[in-house]
């Protein structure tokens, strides 16, 4: 439990974990339902359950608090900055989630937007409120559909809700697009972090430069802080080009 504490406090602040603890009591039906979500029996409905009940419990996106607009400043100024320099035209983003905050980036930027999500339901309202003959919104699931050629696949804070099994399968089934480059998530970690196994729909951090992932950190192109100046800085994104994209996870872990 002090280890939980402290490792809480080194990632969320002190005040994070004060509000955590106050919080805490009044929150048994929404740690019940999670609990129930995570028993579901394939990752759509378990997805599906958390945007319909906001089990990520943000006020501002049902993609949770990572996609809040003040969570996503540095990464908002970044695609700005650098689509045009990395001559983008096609970008998609799987999942969109919400689209949240990259409403605030496409209509700066001259691309083809392409949102995949699971949710049936989530893109069925963008396609509504968003959808334009520059953005459009698909059904999908990124471990399993064909995605479109592109020359930027964006798959911001989701390969921590993974299983190494789903991982995998993602890793396989981006294989047969034909894109230029990877922007993903992954966590800054201590020297002695071990990557663990979760059932999908669930977190943990991840660090994609160690076993069973392995990502080459010298093969990068940038790499870019994904954090709130006022949070501590534990998590960027990641350019790499197809090329140096592992094209599956080390056969121990998925073998044990």
């Amino acid at each position: 439990m002090i280890k939980r504490v402290l490792k809480k406090i080194k990632t969320d602040g002190l005040l994070a974990l004060c509000i955590a603890i106050i919080k805490y009591p009044f929150q048994y039906q929404k740690r019940k339902a999670y609990k129930k979500m995570l028993t579901l029996a394939n990752p759509k409905d378990r997805f599906t359950e958390i945007y319909k009940k906001n089990l990520w419990s943000s006020k501002e996106s049902l993609s949770g608090e990572g996609s809040e607009v003040a969570h996503t400043e540095l990464i908002r100024n970044w695609l700005i900055k650098n689509i045009t320099k990395l001559n983008v035209k096609n970008f998609v983003d799987t999942p969109c989630g919400d689209y949240n905050w990259m409403k605030l980036v496409v209509p700066q930027v001259d691309i083809n937007y392409i949102g995949i999500d699971i949710v049936d339901s989530m893109i069925n309202k963008n396609k509504l409120e968003y959808g334009s003959s520059k953005v459009n919104f698909r059904i999908g699931n990124i471990c399993e559909d064909l995605l479109p050629d592109c020359d930027i696949i964006m798959v911001r804070d989701f390969l921590f809700h993974l299983s190494f099994q789903e991982i995998n399968k993602f890793l396989v089934n981006i294989r047969r697009t034909n894109y230029k480059y990877l922007l993903t998530s992954t966590h800054i970690v201590d020297q002695d972090f071990n990557n663990s196994d979760i059932i999908t729909g669930d977190f943990r951090l991840i660090d994609l430069f160690s076993n069973p992932f392995n990502f080459d950190p010298k093969l990068l192109i940038d790499r870019i802080s994904d954090n709130p100046k006022s949070s501590p800085a534990i998590r960027e994104m990641i350019l790499v080009e197809k090329k140096f994209v592992p094209i599956s996870l080390s056969n121990k872990i998925l073998d044990s």
